[in-house]
């Protein structure tokens, strides 16, 4: 081994590290409200709390382009029919975290999980 491949496995091994750390702290953001959007063709449909992890609900959202039913639970929403011919919308299962999203482009139907962050400082450093 040369010194120029010893530096490349270093800096491969150093990024590895940066990048996995830089993953941890994006999914462990902390909000104190989370909330799924539900979106028809670029409208507001409904808005709906996931705070209550014990709350559950079925919507369902019936448009001229066809029903999906959606359903809330533990935190997080799923779509568990659709009449669309492909399905992907069920396919993309429960999601329950800020950024994640279900799309059905036959019915122009979006639901989206947002978040606030916590404004909370945790410590100042000087």
């Amino acid at each position: 081994m040369k010194k120029g491949d010893i530096l490349i496995m270093l800096f491969v091994v150093v990024l590895a590290i940066g990048l996995l750390v830089f993953y941890k702290i994006s999914t462990t953001q902390h909000y104190h409200h989370k909330y799924a959007v539900i979106m028809v063709d670029g409208k507001i449909y409904k808005e709906v709390s996931l705070e209550d992890v014990n709350y559950r609900e079925e919507i369902p959202i019936v448009t001229k382009y066809g029903k999906n039913v959606l359903l809330v639970k533990n935190g997080g929403i799923q779509v568990i029919y659709a009449e669309c011919p492909d399905k992907i919308c069920i396919k993309e299962g429960f999601i329950d975290k800020p950024g994640q999203s279900i799309v059905c482009l036959p019915f122009r139907m979006v639901v989206e999980i947002r978040g606030v962050k916590n404004a909370e400082v945790d410590q100042v450093v000087y």
